[in-house]
């Protein structure tokens, strides 16, 4: 399960943010903040840090596009993704050239406003911080190390990253080549099926040098005859729950 969602609402009118934060505040893990003042987001943005900035083009004090601006030079990449309101072509150019996530028209609709919070949702899941993952895929290799993968082979590499990213999505298990393969080989300059193939190898010669019950048994596992080697899911799973709870 991703993380809980902060969005917070920079909006004149709130009643449509109402209806759409009934909607999903149970549901689907979001957390709604409401202000109504440009000053207001600033001061927020900084407390709470939030994973979406819904606001309009015109509010009191500053307007949407010079808070947008004052957060990204006040919080660079630790700005919230947007996404804008507006009624005007030249506020919606606006709110796209600072690299808004969507822009919605005013006045608000709950159902038109709730499908691009869905969506910017699904960016977020999807997106992976790197820099988190980096310490993550340390503590991996290590484990790798210790359960005696030799460092020298190709797919050691993927198999810690690929470990990493799921202790710090679970969701990416159900989907190995989209979720993991994938944004592992763009990093790396290679393909999905090279990532899969590699880590593969490395698993098997792994298995051939300590055995399965070693493999298992590092996990604690009771062996089971009959479940043979570990798959690359199952080793991805059983690495990211050890991270997990090491």
């Amino acid at each position: 399960m991703m993380k809980t969602v902060d969005v917070l609402c920079a909006v004149r009118n709130s009643s449509a943010i109402e209806k759409v934060r009934e909607e999903m505040e149970d549901g689907e893990t979001c957390v709604f903040r409401i202000v109504h003042r440009g000053g207001e987001v600033l001061a927020s943005a900084q407390r709470f840090e939030p994973d979406i900035l819904v606001i309009d083009a015109v509010l009191a004090e500053l307007d949407g596009l010079a808070v947008v601006d004052r957060l990204q030079a006040m919080i660079g990449e630790r700005a919230p993704r947007v996404i804008g309101g507006a009624m005007l072509p030249m506020a919606k150019e606006g709110f796209i050239r600072r690299g808004a996530a969507c822009v919605v028209g005013v006045p608000w609709n709950a159902e038109e406003l709730g499908g691009a919070l869905r969506q910017v949702i699904r960016e977020i899941d999807t997106k992976i911080d790197w820099l988190a993952a980096q310490e993550v895929r340390g503590r991996a290799s290590a484990l790798l190390r210790e359960m005696g993968m030799r460092e020298s082979l190709r797919g050691f590499d993927y198999l810690a990253w690929a470990a990493a990213l799921a202790s710090l999505s679970e969701s990416r298990l159900f989907s190995l080549s989209k979720r993991l393969y994938q944004p592992i080989a763009m990093r790396e300059a290679t393909t999905p099926q090279n990532v899969e193939r590699l880590i593969r190898h490395a698993v098997e010669t792994t298995i051939d040098t300590v055995g399965p019950d070693g493999i298992y048994g590092f996990f604690g596992n009771t062996l089971d005859p009959t479940r043979g080697k570990p798959t690359n899911a199952q080793m991805i799973a059983m690495l990211a729950q050890k991270l997990r709870v090491s």
